[in-house]
């Protein structure tokens, strides 16, 4: 099956490679009734430039007609088709989604490391490097940006990647909007969106709420979500944006992980520890941002926002000492970038000043868990996270090439109240970036770029030793990458291709003691090397669309600071190869249907490569038929998610005590709904 896969997705290629060629040549003497492909300017590059000739590799998925058709629980629904992305955890809600772009973030025992998240231009990811995604109103996602590769220049600390997202102004045509989704599991997910616009005014509010009792015995959800966005013009030159997000989660239950005798056995059962130990988590989360834009004339624009967040965390862990967390986390920051453009005939040339601030507190409490019951606090401490980042972005482009070059400096500040001195960590990240243009629709590009990491305060506090204080013989990763690519846009046909290679140092990676079966440590584990080669493409003709992507890619414990013992090894977590491809097709009665396929190659659970997870393949079907009337639409939808009922691993714990790695994915589910708008 895996062969198969590979070949499938080769013709593919080369199918697309075929039309690309014959679009470009033919496209300015014939007519066709295909839809175009839109160019796309995008926000994560901090300029307005298109995607097309971006000096890097950017993926960009667009949610607009498609958004309908998902069942909106998870953002792995959407992220299948970026190539160098991976993603588990989709089912464990008290650990949420992890996510790895090239290799970045596939240390996360809970939630995403290494990764830069930004929804609606403003960070979500907070100072020291950790994001959650709980609390992300999926319904209103319009697209996501994903920024491939080392970006430390643009965005500091923890921007192996970049994942910008965007969501929606306002309702198209409609004022209100009602969605209700039941599917396996007990699931019940209820969606109501309200619109209100005027001539400077748009207003949007949205709220959320699901429950499901899981796939696993001990792994339920309950959910509320609201969100609220406002944008208002204050002049035809001057933008101010208000957003507000609240997420209530009372119950998130952790089913723990499983020895492969134990999934043999019962692939739905809990470890039984987890469910004595009463294991879940219960989150408030409050977000509130402000962001302002001005232009000045054509050629200034200044772009500033400030945010504050609040994050109230209670948290069950499956061992006695230390097992109940309450986390109590506040963090805020501001950033302002100033832009100049200057064009002529010749030359476009664009500069941008940038300067970031924030500033994190954690307050973290542990107590013992007396099977389930909370005890005695064994551990208190306020950490802090403090960070500054100042960078200058330049790119100069003409009819054939594009130059963009970029530096950062950031300063960190570690601390604690337990801690007699903080930590500072100093740094300067550059970029550089070329692209040409080999013929009018084509390109070639070349970039270097780096990155740095610095261990979180979750990680920090970890400390093996069992006291208080900091673990600070933990030190930040670093990252060189190098790149070069193929980019081709035609009429209806758009393809990429890209090589990296990228040099780490410091790896930072989880374990887990005896003695606390369920915790994770961290380690600095040596150097790393990634390289591999990354394929996308997209066609539209008539009503069908196509995309496919395809990953093959090496990432190796190798270096000077890797012991003998890990040199060669692979990195846990990641799968060397990955295929994805999806049809969608629309008929003119407003039928919509969307099939997928995804290979996913072997990869390893734990450092010494013992632990193997077998590669697996997994298919999706979904559709939708809308219904219109005068005052509005009424729509039906549904799908199948393992539509042949694969046998695989929703989540891995890397390098698990006991082996206890193997978090089992559903087998074949069904979900479905209603939605109108009016």
């Amino acid at each position: 099956m895996r062969v198969v896969v590979r070949r499938i997705c080769g013709f593919v290629f080369y199918g697309l490679l075929f039309l690309s060629i014959e679009n470009i040549r033919a496209q300015n003497t014939s007519q066709t009734s295909t839809i175009t492909l839109e160019e796309v300017s995008l926000s994560a590059s901090k300029f307005d430039t298109p995607r097309s000739v971006l000096p890097f590799s950017l993926s960009v998925i667009n949610l607009k007609d498609v958004q309908a058709l998902h069942q909106q629980l998870s953002l792995q629904e959407y992220l299948g088709a970026v190539p160098g992305l991976f993603s588990l955890n989709a089912n464990n809600y008290a650990q949420d989604l992890r996510i790895s772009i090239r290799g970045f973030g596939a240390r996360a025992a809970f939630g995403i490391r290494g990764i830069k998240i930004i929804v609606d231009g403003i960070p979500e990811t907070t100072p020291d490097g950790q994001g959650q995604l709980d609390n992300l109103p999926l319904g209103l996602l319009q697209n996501i940006e994903v920024l491939r590769g080392p970006s430390a220049s643009l965005y500091g600390n923890a921007s192996g990647g970049v994942l910008s997202l965007n969501t929606v102004d306002r309702l198209e045509g409609e004022s209100v909007r009602f969605r209700s989704t039941l599917g396996a599991f007990g699931l019940q997910s209820y969606k109501l969106s309200a619109s209100l616009n005027s001539s400077k005014t748009t207003s949007l509010f949205y709220f959320n709420r699901t429950q499901t009792n899981g796939y696993r015995t001990f792994s339920g959800l309950e959910q509320n979500v609201f969100n609220a966005k406002i944008k208002h013009k204050l002049s035809s030159k001057s933008l101010l944006q208000a957003q507000l997000n609240y997420t209530q989660s009372p119950r998130a239950e952790d089913a723990g992980g499983l020895t492969m005798d134990e999934v043999m056995a019962d692939r739905n059962q809990a470890r039984q520890r987890n469910v004595a130990f009463d294991t879940f988590e219960k989150v408030n989360q409050f977000k509130v941002g402000l962001s302002w834009l001005q232009n000045w004339r054509t050629q200034w624009k200044l772009d500033t926002y400030a945010f504050y967040s609040l994050r109230d965390f209670y948290g069950k862990l499956p061992f006695e000492n230390g097992g109940i967390v309450d986390l109590y986390r506040n963090y805020y920051g501001l950033g302002s970038r100033l832009t100049y453009t200057e064009e002529n005939e010749d030359l476009l040339h664009r500069w941008q000043i940038g300067t970031e601030t924030a500033l994190q507190r954690d307050q973290r409490d542990r107590f013992l868990n007396q099977n389930g019951t909370q005890g005695a606090n064994v551990f208190s401490q306020e950490e802090r996270f403090g960070s500054f980042g100042l960078y200058i972005l330049d790119e100069v482009q003409s009819k054939k090439w594009l130059l963009r070059t970029s530096l950062r400096f950031d300063r960190q500040n570690v601390g604690a109240d337990t801690v007699i001195e903080n930590q500072i960590y100093t740094v300067l990240n550059p970029s550089v970036g070329l692209s040409y243009s080999l013929a009018p629709q084509q390109r070639i590009f070349f970039n270097f770029s780096t990155s740095y990491e610095t261990p979180a305060l979750s990680e920090l506090s970890a400390n093996p030793s069992g006291e208080e204080g900091l673990n600070l013989s933990l030190d930040p990763s670093r990252a060189i990458n190098y790149e070069a690519g193929w980019k081709t846009l035609g009429e209806h046909t758009r393809l990429e291709a890209s090589f990296f290679y990228i040099k780490s140092s410091n790896e930072i990676l989880p374990y887990e003691l005896e003695a606390f079966p369920g915790r994770s440590f961290y380690r600095n584990t040596g150097a790393t090397e990634r390289y591999g080669l990354e394929l996308f493409g997209e066609t539209r003709w008539d009503q069908w669309k196509l995309q496919a992507s395809l990953t093959q890619a090496a990432y190796l414990f190798a270096g000077a600071d890797t012991t003998s013992e890990m040199e060669g090894k692979r990195l846990p977590g990641i799968p060397n190869s990955q295929a994805f491809i999806q049809v969608e097709y629309t008929t003119s009665s407003q039928w919509r249907f969307q099939l997928t396929g995804e290979h996913i190659g072997k990869f390893y659970a734990n450092d010494s490569n013992t632990a193997a997870v077998d590669a697996y393949q997994r298919v999706r079907l979904q559709a939708r038929k809308g219904i219109s009337f005068a005052w509005g639409e009424v729509a039906v939808f549904g799908g199948v998610h393992n539509l042949f009922n694969t046998f695989y691993f929703d989540n891995i714990r890397l390098n698990a005590f006991g082996g206890r790695h193997y978090e089992p994915a559903p087998g074949r589910n069904f979900f479905g709904g209603l939605s109108f708008g009016f």
